[in-house]
Formats: C-alpha cells, sequence, structure tokens
C-alpha cells in the first residue's frame, strides 16, 4: 500500500498528521499539505488543486507569509507541484505522491538549534502584509540593568504590578512567595507530565515492539523500508498505543495458528487487526457477512481462509476475487460480478468468471 494510499484511509484531517511535519519541515508545511492533499482527489483539473490566499487561509488559518513560506518548504522537499497560469490569473497545486512516497521512506530530517533560531527569526522578521515591522519593534535598546524596561522607560522590579512601585523589601517578599508557589506548581506538573510523556520517537516504539513480538515467538521479522514502514507510520498517524499493538498482534497471531500459517506476522497483516481493535465498542464490529464491501475485509476474511496475504501492488478487487472462490461465498460471488458490471470493468469481470467457473457462476448469468 502506498504512502498516499495510506493517508487516504486516515480520512481528512482535522488540522494536519503530527508525524509529517519532522518530513515536510514544519507544522505550517505539513498543515498546508494535508489541506492540499485532501482536496486534491476532489479537483476537476489534471493540474490539481485551485485555492485562493484567502480560501487557503480561512481552512487553515495560515496567513499570506505562512503559506508562502509552507509552499516553499512543500516545492524543496519535492512533494509540491505548482502550475502559475497567467491568463487565468491561478494557480494550481498537486500533490506528487511519488516524490512523497520516497521521502517517507528515508529518515526525517532534524533542524538544527541554530537553524530553528535563525529561521523563527525570519519569520518574526515579516508582517502578515508582507512589510517589515515597524521601526519600533526594530529598534535596538541598550541594556541598562538586568531587570526588563517598561515602556515609558522606567525599570520595573520583579514582580511588581506597579511601574511607580519603590517599596523594594515588600516586592522581593512577593517575588519570592511567588516564585516558590510556581516552582511548586511547576514540579507537581513536570512529575505529573513525566508519565504521560509520550515517546519522542513513536514509530522506532512501535518497530521495536512489534519485532521483539515477533523474536518472542522463535520468528526473524524484519521492518521492509519501502513496504512495511508505511504501516508503522500509518499507526503513529493514528496514535496507536503500544498496548494496542500488543492487543492487535494477539489476533494476528491467533489467526496465523487458526489458519495453520507459519509465516511471522508482518506489519500489512498486523494493521488489519489494528484496524479491528481500533473500532469503537459502542459502534459495534462492522458485519463479517458483508467483508466483501471493503479492502479490510477482503484482507481480513482472505487470512481466515488461509489465503496468502494480498501484494502491496495488488488490486484488492482482484485479490476480491480470489478470497470470494475460496470461501465459496455465493452472495460475495454476485457482489463481485454486479460490482464490476456497475463500474464497466470488463477484465475483471472476465477475471472473475474464469475464477469462480461454472460451479460458482450463478445460473441467470451468460457470457456477454
Amino acid at each position: 500500500m502506498r504512502a498516499a494510499d495510506v493517508l487516504r484511509e486516515l480520512g481528512r484531517p482535522i488540522a494536519y498528521y503530527p508525524f509529517l511535519s519532522r518530513y515536510l519541515g514544519g507544522v505550517n508545511a505539513s498543515v498546508l499539505f494535508c489541506q492540499i492533499f485532501y482536496w486534491q482527489d476532489k479537483a476537476a483539473s489534471d493540474l490539481g488543486v485551485h485555492k485562493t490566499v484567502e480560501e487557503l487561509e480561512e481552512e487553515t488559518g495560515l496567513s499570506y507569509e505562512e503559506q508562502r513560506s509552507a509552499r516553499r518548504s512543500l516545492r524543496a522537499k519535492g512533494v509540491l507541484i505548482e502550475t502559475a497560469k497567467r491568463i487565468e490569473h491561478k494557480t494550481y497545486f498537486r500533490i506528487d505522491e511519488d516524490a512523497l512516497e520516497l521521502l517517507l521512506s528515508s529518515d526525517p530530517v532534524t533542524k538544527k538549534q541554530g537553524s530553528k533560531s535563525a529561521g523563527t527569526k525570519s519569520e518574526k522578521s515579516i508582517s502578515r502584509n508582507g512589510k517589515s515591522p515597524s521601526r519600533e519593534m526594530g529598534k535596538v535598546h541598550p541594556a541598562k540593568s538586568g531587570n526588563p524596561d517598561s515602556r515609558d522607560g522606567q525599570t520595573l522590579a520583579r514582580g511588581s504590578a506597579d511601574p511607580h512601585s519603590v517599596n523594594s523589601t515588600e516586592t522581593t517578599t512577593e517575588t519570592t512567595a511567588a516564585t516558590r508557589a510556581t516552582d511548586a506548581v511547576d514540579k507537581s506538573v513536570a512529575a505529573a507530565a513525566e508519565n504521560e510523556k509520550p515517546n519522542p520517537e513513536p514509530e522506532r516504539e512501535l518497530t521495536d515492539l512489534l519485532i521483539s513480538l515477533e523474536r518472542a515467538r522463535g520468528k526473524d521479522l524484519s521492518i521492509d523500508r519501502s513496504r512495511d514502514r508505511v504501516h508503522v507510520l500509518t499507526w503513529v498517524g493514528k496514535g496507536i498505543t503500544p498496548q494496542r499493538l500488543r492487543e492487535a498482534h494477539a489476533l494476528a497471531v491467533a489467526a496465523r495458528g487458526r489458519d495453520g500459517d507459519d509465516r511471522p506476522t508482518y506489519a500489512g497483516f498486523v494493521t488489519t487487526f489494528i484496524d479491528a481493535e481500533a473500532a469503537p465498542a459502542a459502534v459495534g464490529q462492522p458485519d463479517m457477512a458483508e467483508w466483501f464491501r471493503s479492502p479490510e475485509g477482503v484482507d481480513a476474511h482472505g487470512a481466515e481462509c488461509g489465503m496468502r496475504e494480498r501484494k502491496a501492488d495488488e488490486d484488492w478487487r482482484y485479490y476480491r476475487v480470489l478470497v470470494a472462490r475460496a470461501a465459496r461465498d455465493t452472495a460475495a460471488v454476485e457482489f463481485v460480478l454486479s460490482d464490476a458490471q456497475r463500474f464497466n470493468a470488463a477484465d475483471l469481470y472476465q477475471f472473475a468468471r474464469v475464477t469462480f467457473g461454472d460451479a460458482l457462476m450463478p445460473v441467470d448469468d451468460y457470457a456477454s
């Protein structure tokens, strides 16, 4: 499954996919990328999505300068293709899915501290309308003391609410008390947050966990960067916890045992059980009687029937034909045939006829 297909399976992002910011050059670039990616499949033009600056600002909250910076970053990463139609006064945006695939198969680039500071300073030097900040903001004031200066030039005592206060004893006492109270709160908050602090590298954590779970079963599992890694990134994007991965892995192992399959539980195979594990209990599990309506249902039913795993580049509709034959499910057979006819997929229909044979073909079906 390609990286772009995985993002489509995740659905429309509410804001953005956080893990992409490490690859695309920041949060703003990730937000803009996700918005263009969402509209790309709905665009009428082959050139991609046409959005004005105002529309993007309304949808994402990014100002003109923030959009420019984000677009520059996405172009530098190679994932954004811009086509300017000057006569129409339009600019079209399109995500290069091949470049995205290549980018996500590499390690994310971590910004150095120095470049981060410089970038922040550069962004702050430009106002929303593209002009430099006012002269007042650009002035450099000599440091007269260690304490911050007030707007009228008078020095403020730390912790003092009144700029004209001269009671240093009272100010010092209040400041000390406030500092101690703040330190106590900070320490308690830090202690509470320490237990809930997310792992800074969830991708590595989930990858290592799956490998260790398989090693405990005596299986040698490796994560293929071009095929399996995109599944792990999907887990990260969905916020899958190590406990959820353990539960999904247990379901995958049970399915392997039920089918008499001695292979490792690959990342793609575990993903089908993660989706089932992530479904809310109130909604209930999908109706397995209609497994043939979704790629996830087909993959899961194929595993139950002892079928081989669907290949990464294999059309799930063709794989569904093989699963329907293995299951000898007449409802699935009829649905596959009608589905192929509805979408005028002649090759798929003929493949299904040959695969099903006379034993499974409906009695009222005639060769066209």
